[in-house]
């Protein structure tokens, strides 16, 4: 008695269908288990794979598998692919050939009818089969069997059931010839997954019948798929048939409840306040493999911040080369080894010496050259010193006389031309020897090429072992704490103005404050990527600070030129969601108002669409984030009476339930939409969605609108739009004006479209 097997997947199609590439992955997943010895059981021998067989093929190795088999042998048939359901209810398998005539109707002969492998099962010798059809319309598969009797039914008590059962995806007579079937994956997914982990022994016999297969799959795809109605079509015994059994593995992880402690409900401790002092936690972390490479970055960073060359590196070719040997230098001795230098490779492929540090005292020029290129560089090749996995490689050399050292290569650049940096004579024990230490490596000599502050070379490498490890020791979380907030000390406040381009009322209805940093006078793009990377608390406390000094600025800015309360504008400042949320950020809202610093009228803080609404509050999962949101905006506005806006619309995590759900005062639609194709549509789009049932509709600013913008004036005035902020209008300043009859006129004869 012999398992037999044809598994046939179809993922290319040239007429009309869509291709389904998971199909094959289906066979490979269908192979697997079936031929595993202690789950399907078939012999490798017995399985016949058919990856996008052409028609003929694919009819002849079905009549085969089931003419080449003996009455007790199991005879399993697996299709993933297309189905194809003509208007009388018939069903035919599609292949990679399969076409219309010009009329549109189907050419039948381009396909395997579902009465060809009927006829074909019928004629079959085996009285256990199972036909398993991952395709829409496979339902219709079961139309038009018939039942055999011969009388012969003592296989069933033997083998477990007699006959034969069809498994079917399903049952949909939605879909078109066109259309794609959507259940492919999935329904195989959770075929594979009931005979892999065994939970479709419903019974726990040990054995997986054909129903149990079913019963399990249908439930699983009915929890992610609800509308899915996978089919069993079983004739006599059939659906007793045994596909599989439960590997012995599963059977002896199942859980064994013996001896074990009724808890009741338990509750982890909560800090009364959000910002408790660190030293009042009563717990210990465990150690970060990360913690000892602390001193390593921390001698890196004083060695740069002692050897730091104030020059104008950036124009002084000499002063460059002569920096990149002192950074070589640096690693050389904080790594205690004898030589670096950097490998680069040119378009030719060759390799040269790039940069080199000073050799150590005492070490042999001739001796280390002929280790390299005898010992090390021969065994060790390109691809693994540029696996993905890895931030470099090294080997151990052994001498003469017992002792040993470490060469160790961190690529800087991939390939085609390719720089490594090679670290000399580490020594053979030092702890330095492991993954960390070549992303600390290559990090501290690329960013001390673009940073001319050590500082920020060593915000750079925290950063990158935060990006590739996710976790950092807890020294390393708060010193990059401490590089945040004094960075942030940095940073100053410009003005840009937001114009009202109603051609019977032209004025500055607003500024917005952005962060500058103080040297390049450019927004601190650092300081943002930082604050996304580590989390809530570092952004909660740019937004404070970015609070505090934007109201004080705006104060001191409009003293000589808003003299008069009517003068004064809204001031709008970026604020992350998550910040809204805590309780931090809403007593700094509470105490900038209360100093008098700025009205509560023309305070307006806006929210970032390019940042996720929270997710989480103290721990717990939110089930309608949206309306918790709305629910702490609302808290704002009762207690202060300030006015919220909706920044970047268009960008990010922007969504029409999100615009309307929050009712803004104003939309910002984000500068990119302006280079769009459509940007004329989004932009009207937005104005009818506020207007939309809306007594007190927000103002739509369209922001970014410069020289180079690719709709004019005049055709965003032609649009509707009445709003602008860009730099056709000013670029920021530190101080806030009114605009010039010189602008003014200028304005006017771009909106007029002169």
């Amino acid at each position: 008695m012999k398992k037999l097997a044809l598994l046939i997947g179809v993922s290319e199609y040239d007429y009309e269908l869509n291709p389904l590439p998971g199909a094959l992955k289906d066979v490979d997943a269908m192979q697997r288990v079936l031929q595993h010895p202690d789950m399907g059981g078939f012999s490798p021998n017995n399985i016949e794979v058919l990856k996008n067989p052409q028609i003929p093929n694919m009819g002849m190795e079905i009549e085969k598998i089931f003419s080449n088999c003996q009455k007790h042998d199991l005879v399993l048939l697996y299709f993933s692919g297309h189905g194809i359901k003509d208007d009388n209810g018939n069903l035919y398998l599609a292949s990679s050939q399969t076409c219309k005539h010009p009329n549109g109707q189907l050419i039948t002969s381009s396909t395997v009818a579902a009465s060809f492998v009927h006829n074909i099962m019928d004629k079959s010798p085996s009285r256990r089969q199972v036909i398993i059809l991952d395709c829409c319309f496979s339902g219709a598969f079961a139309r038009g069997m018939t039942v055999k009797n011969d009388g012969d039914v003592d296989i069933k008590n033997q083998l477990g059931g007699e006959d034969a059962a069809v498994l079917t995806s399903s049952t949909s007579t939605q879909y078109s010839f066109e259309e794609q079937a959507s259940n492919h994956s999935i329904y195989t997914r959770y075929l594979v997954e009931g005979i892999e982990n065994g939970k479709a022994d419903l019974d726990g016999d040990g054995v997986i019948s054909v129903d149990e297969l079913h019963e399990y799959t249908r439930t699983r795809m009915q929890q992610v798929a609800p509308k899915s109605k996978p089919e069993i079509y079983a004739f006599k015994e059939g659906y007793k048939i045994q596909l599989a059994k439960v590997c012995l593995a599963q059977q002896l992880s199942s859980p064994l409840a013996k001896n074990q402690i009724s808890f009741g409900e338990l509750k982890l401790g909560r800090m009364l306040q959000e910002e408790s002092a660190k030293d009042e936690l009563q717990v210990d972390y465990l150690p970060n493999f990360l913690e000892p490479f602390d001193f390593l970055i921390k001698i890196l960073i004083t060695r740069l911040t002692e050897n730091f060359f104030i020059n104008d590196r950036a124009n002084n070719l000499s002063i460059n080369s002569e920096f990149e040997i002192q950074i070589l230098e640096i690693i050389r001795e904080s790594s205690e080894a004898d030589f670096v230098f950097i490998l680069e490779n040119d378009s030719q492929d060759n390799c040269f010496v790039k940069t080199q540090s000073n050799l150590a005292e005492n070490i042999d020029k001739n001796a280390y050259i002929n280790i390299l290129n005898t010992t090390i560089f021969p065994i060790i090749s390109h691809e693994s010193v540029f696996n993905p996995s890895h931030h470099g490689t090294y080997k151990i050399h052994e001498y003469a006389k017992g002792s040993a050292n470490a060469f160790v290569m961190i690529p800087l650049k991939m390939p085609p031309q390719a720089e490594i940096m090679v670290i000399c004579g580490l020594p053979r024990n030092s702890h330095l020897l492991g993954n960390a230490y070549g992303k600390i490596l290559s990090s501290f000599y690329q960013s001390s090429q673009i940073f001319l502050e050590p500082t920020l070379v060593e915000a750079a490498i925290i950063d990158a072992l935060k990006k590739d490890f996710q976790f950092v020791s807890e020294s390393l979380y708060e010193r990059r704490f401490q590089l945040f907030c004094e960075r942030l000390q940095k940073m100053v406040v410009y003005f840009e103005p937001v114009i009202c381009i109603d051609a019977n009322e032209f004025f500055i209805s607003g500024w917005e404050a952005l962060a500058r940093d103080t040297q390049s006078l450019t927004a601190p793009v650092d300081l943002f990527e930082a604050a996304e990377l580590w989390g809530s608390r570092f952004k909660v406390e740019l937004d404070q600070y970015f609070l505090r000094i934007a109201v004080k600025s705006y104060k001191e800015a409009r003293k000589s030129k808003q003299r008069r309360l009517s003068d004064v504008v809204p001031l709008s400042v970026n604020v992350y969601p998550e910040s809204l949320v805590r309780t931090a950020y809403f007593e700094t809202v509470r105490e900038v108002l209360e100093e008098d610093i700025i009205s509560p009228r023309n305070l307006i803080l806006e929210i970032s669409e390019k940042s996720e609404l929270p997710q989480f509050h103290n721990g717990v999962k939110l089930e309608n984030p949206l309306a918790f949101f709305k629910n702490k905006l609302l808290e704002y506005v009762h207690q202060f009476n300030i006015r919220f806006a909706i920044d970047d619309f268009g960008v990010g995590y922007a969504s029409v339930s999100r615009l309307v759900g929050l009712n803004p005062c104003h939309v910002k639609i984000d500068r990119e939409i302006l280079h769009h194709q459509s940007s004329d549509l989004i932009i009207r789009f937005v104005h009818q969605i506020v207007k939309e049932n809306n007594l007190y509709p927000p103002n739509v600013i369209v922001e970014g609108v410069d020289e180079h913008t690719p709709i004019s004036l005049y055709q965003l005035k032609k649009i509707g739009v009445t709003y602008i902020q860009g730099h056709i209008v000013g670029k920021p300043e530190p101080e806030v004006y009114r605009l010039s009859q010189e602008k003014y006129e200028e304005l006017l004869k771009m909106i007029s479209g002169e």
